[in-house]
């Protein structure tokens, strides 16, 4: 799952797991893509290039996603 952790490592390299540092590595996995992910489909809302439809399966994929609601909230923040 997403959480303020993975978040704290995803934001302190930039999105780069090349970035991180050696104790941190084992963070660049499949939720680390999933944030990515998350933060295109997000920007693609913001900008309107997304259904509406679409905008509500990516409010239920994060909620799925995320440890808690702090944690969807915070990744939604994210510019």
């Amino acid at each position: 799952m997403i959480d303020h952790a993975l978040l704290d490592a995803y934001l302190a390299a930039d999105g780069d797991p090349a970035a991180l540092p050696a104790g941190q590595q084992h963070l660049a996995g499949p939720w680390w893509t999933r944030v990515d992910e998350l933060l295109l489909d997000l920007h693609m809302t913001r900008h309107g290039y997304v259904t509406e439809g679409y905008e509500r399966h990516l409010d239920r994929t994060i909620d799925g996603s995320c440890a808690d609601p702090s944690v969807a909230e915070r990744l939604r923040a994210i510019r």
